[in-house]
């Protein structure tokens, strides 16, 4: 099924250009730049975010970033990676008791690299990985052993994720990306959910009203 396009004010898609996204916030608009990749293991591609322009607003226009924001709103890769956590919890517990003190660090960095194909302490931080163990200190450089469990928990979610999301996974794979997490000022906004993205979560107890970057 094609993904519908969102309805938003003409005023506000007049800025939607090629190479960038609009993501509604309550009632407010902002604008970022992006770029597509293609899916793991599918021929489908999906959208990942290279950074805020801008706020949209009716009376003023496009409002780029660093114009009127003290401290731009800050935006995490959320759907893909919350989907991961809240279904591999005894992964995480096996992690844990074959790495001791860094057995968070390599599951979140297993998941990471699932998903983009590759991991570095950017993009960890630019996850609500980062936001839910606040704990982990990244490293510059990965000893031997904790890229061997990245390469073991790779390889683990590859045989987890398509026994428990069946044929599903491909639409988790293509929407739940667009399920973000923005930060403005010291508030956290999770992006609006569709009645798909809603149905398919109810189905795999993917809790998004009990998040734990909320708690």
């Amino acid at each position: 099924m094609p993904r519908k396009k969102a309805d938003y004010p003409d005023w506000v898609m007049k800025y939607k250009e090629k190479g960038t996204y609009i993501n509604k916030v309550g009632d407010k608009y902002y604008l970022y730049a992006a770029h597509s990749e293609r899916i793991k293991g599918t021929d489908r591609v999906r959208r990942v975010s290279d950074g805020y322009i801008g706020r949209i607003t009716k009376e003023d226009g496009l409002i780029k970033s660093g114009s009127s924001f003290k401290n731009p709103p800050t935006v995490y890769e959320t759907g893909m990676s919350f989907a991961i956590l809240s279904v591999t919890e005894k992964l995480l517990d096996g992690f844990n008791k074959s790495f001791r003190k860094n057995g968070k660090l390599v599951y979140c960095s297993s998941i990471i690299a699932y998903i983009y194909g590759s991991v570095s302490k950017s993009l960890f931080e630019r996850s609500c990985l980062s936001l839910i163990f606040t704990d982990i200190i990244y490293p510059d450089k990965f000893s031997a052993a904790q890229n061997t469990g990245i390469e073991r928990g790779i390889r683990m979610l590859d045989d987890i994720l398509p026994k428990t999301f069946g044929d599903d996974l491909i639409f988790i794979s293509r929407r739940f990306p667009d399920i973000r997490l923005v930060k403005v000022g010291k508030h956290l906004y999770l992006c609006g959910l569709d009645e798909d993205m809603i149905s398919i979560s109810k189905k795999y107890g993917i809790d998004w009203e009990e998040t734990p970057w909320q708690k």
